[in-house]
């Protein structure tokens, strides 16, 4: 059926590969019972058999831009192999239709709009007290200000103390020195600095040879940072926003959506990547235009070891209008009113070269200084065992992943050219996805 996710696109869900090779096991009707799938509300639950005496019961939710899950199994991966086997049942076309939900499916689904209703509850009690308020919410808008203002001198008196010191001493860059910087910009509201602040120390650790230009092109942009709020209405309104979002003030999600630049177009899913954030998992999703070409950033949180609710499946293409934040750099975006497309056959995305690639991200640079890496398609791409990437035009950079990362890249490559989507970074390039022939796989 047109609705249901091809085998693949299950498959890009997975949080690593042995979730995926597990789920694949799973992927079949034998350990099955009590299955069904409910088209109207995009549902699909079943109970899996597993060790223990009562089989595991799985429900998810299919419906576009708001995959969820949930599972009565211990793991913490999520999606966790039961629900991933169900998965790849249901896009096999092996789930009955009905629109008759199991109790526990209804009790799960009425819970999750309940929640969605209370947050949208939230949001809009706080948008009444701001415009019932103005006086008020613009005055601890300002006292916020001052205390960012502060804590970001601060800051500034330190990075140069450290250049004054030398940083060559191994103790000057260590979590005892650096972590109470960063909880005194964290006292002054701005956990944005605090958390590049704390990345100083891995930046030292992980840079090998290379880790002097490392902490001084971070001290370079922390000092920028430092300098532009100190003059922020001397900006322009889209890097003011940049720079208040770099520094850690939250996005007004309904403004966006009132106010945000609009794009309506068929979006397809380059690649995803999960990490942990202050406590949480941060999720992001890249997607492009198929006609306007625009790159948009999806961003989603989740408590600690569990996933976000957004989970698109890579290789997918939405028909959807995305809602862009004003910034000086357009790429983080909302979708809305959004419809899977599943008729097309999984294709490669078109590609550039490694050329392009640091052309663009060099463009980048000049126009917000913080990115840290640019999103890029790279065509006619191989991967080697030494952790390089080359193209057919003699470019060539290191690869920045895991060595499972790597090897999963290499198995799909097989020598041969590929098409791969990944994070263009000064450090390297992140590979997320690879493409060959019909088959996609997010690493």
């Amino acid at each position: 059926m047109a609705e249901r996710w091809t085998a693949a696109q299950v498959n890009s869900l997975a949080p690593d590969a042995p979730s995926q090779k597990a789920g694949a096991k799973l992927g079949i009707p034998g350990p099955w019972s009590g299955t069904g799938y409910q088209h109207s509300g995009r549902l699909l639950w079943g109970d899996c058999k597993g060790s223990g005496s009562k089989p595991y019961q799985v429900t998810v939710s299919v419906a576009d831009s708001d995959t969820a899950y949930q599972c009565t199994c211990p793991s913490r991966k999520f999606p966790c192999k039961h629900a991933l086997g169900l998965l790849l049942l249901w896009s096999a076309g092996t789930v009955a239709e009905t629109e008759t939900l199991p109790d526990r499916v209804e009790a799960w689904s009425a819970d999750r709009r309940d929640r969605a209703e209370k947050s949208a509850a939230r949001s809009a009690a706080k948008a009444e007290k701001v415009a019932a308020d103005p006086e008020g919410a613009a005055k601890r808008a300002a006292q916020r200000a001052e205390r960012i203002g502060n804590g970001l001198a601060d800051l500034d008196r330190w990075l140069t103390d450290q250049i004054a010191a030398g940083i060559s001493d191994s103790a000057t860059l260590s979590y005892s020195a650096v972590d109470p910087v960063a909880k005194r910009l964290v006292d002054a509201q701005a956990p944005g600095v605090a958390n590049r602040v704390r990345a100083l120390t891995a930046a030292r650790s992980s840079s090998r040879d290379r880790w002097p230009d490392a902490v001084l092109a971070e001290f370079a942009r922390l000092h920028l940072l430092c300098q532009a709020w100190s003059r922020l209405t001397d900006l322009p309104p889209a890097m003011q926003d940049t720079v208040r979002r770099r520094v850690g003030i939250s996005v007004d999600t309904d403004a966006v959506r009132r106010d945000g630049e609009r794009v309506s177009d068929r979006w397809h899913v380059l690649g995803t990547r999960d990490r942990a954030a202050d406590k949480l998992t941060e999720r992001r999703v890249w997607l492009r235009g198929a006609e306007s070409g625009r790159i948009a950033m999806l961003l989603a949180f989740g408590a600690m070891q569990q996933a976000p609710a957004l989970a698109l499946p890579v290789g997918a293409v939405y028909r959807a209008e995305m809602a862009f934040h004003s910034e000086a750099l357009p790429l983080r975006a909302q979708m809305e009113s959004s419809e899977i497309d599943l008729d097309r056959d999984i294709a490669a995305p078109g590609g550039g070269t490694l050329h392009t690639a640091a052309d663009e991200f060099a463009a980048a640079l000049a126009v917000d200084p913080w990115q840290e890496g640019w999103p890029v398609v790279i065509a006619g791409a191989v991967p080697d065992r030494r952790g390089e990437l080359a193209d057919a035009e003699g470019g060539r950079v290191p690869l920045i992943c895991e060595e499972t990362a790597l090897w999963r890249l290499l198995a799909v490559s097989g020598g041969h050219p590929v098409t791969v989507f990944g994070d263009y970074t000064d450090a390297g390039f992140e590979p997320l996805t690879v493409w060959s022939e019909d088959t996609v796989v997010a690493l």
